[in-house]
């Protein structure tokens, strides 16, 4: 498989089943071609919103082999680029909502969801409110229990330091990462085994935001 065909949308049920042995063997075949090599490639499996995503890009991380702190550090990394990215987009959708009523309605009763129970609903005291730690901890939060993406969308929508509220969203979403990828190399100390490492990815993905959830009410949104 190429590169062009691993990022393919219409790929996605192919790409979406790159697990076990079978799957790295193509991740990394994939990553000859991929400018940066196989290490590039994880970058891109990580931070890319089409191909088979971050297990995809943590189980080739596990067969280059790639340190850890490593894929870690590119996990990060990405973040970063996805707030410069996204960033400009988010600042342009508050600037267009100003002018129209309508989208400024729709955006101020998102933020009031996104921050039930804390002190950061829009109002006249917003601009205060948004500096104390409550709303900060719920952007934080959201990139927890959802991703760096919408964390982002919120923060952009709260009157804090630009970089303050992407720190908070990209923390939010880097301790959700470091859990994942700590059970999967907590799997591999156990069996070494890809499917049952790809599975307990899928897993961590999956329940550990909604049991974070439960057991700390502080990050509900």
């Amino acid at each position: 498989m190429t590169p062009t065909e691993l990022f393919d949308p219409h790929n996605v049920l192919m790409t979406s089943g790159l697990t076990g042995p079978d799957g790295a063997r193509v991740l990394l075949e994939a990553g000859k071609d991929f400018p940066g090599g196989p290490v590039g490639l994880v970058f891109a499996l990580f931070w890319a919103p089409v191909g088979p995503g971050i297990p995809a890009g943590v189980l080739l991380a596990r067969h280059i082999p790639l340190h850890p702190l490593l894929t870690f550090g590119l996990y990060a990394v990405s973040d970063v680029l996805a707030a410069a990215v996204c960033h400009p987009l988010f600042a342009g959708c508050r600037r267009l909502a100003q002018r129209l009523p309508s989208l400024r309605r729709v955006g101020k009763a998102m933020l009031r969801l996104a921050m039930l129970g804390t002190s950061a609903a829009p109002g006249a005291a917003r601009a205060a409110a948004a500096t104390r730690p409550a709303a900060l901890f719920r952007i934080a939060a959201i990139g927890f229990g959802m991703d760096v993406y919408t964390a982002g969308a919120v923060a952009t929508g709260v009157d804090a330091p630009r970089v303050t509220r992407w720190l908070c969203a990209i923390a939010g979403d880097l301790v959700w990462f470091a859990v994942l990828l700590g059970s999967s190399l907590a799997a591999a100390s156990f069996a070494d085994d890809d499917r049952l490492v790809g599975g307990v990815v899928l897993a961590a993905m999956l329940l550990v935001p909604p049991l974070a959830r439960r057991l700390f009410p502080s990050l509900r949104v």
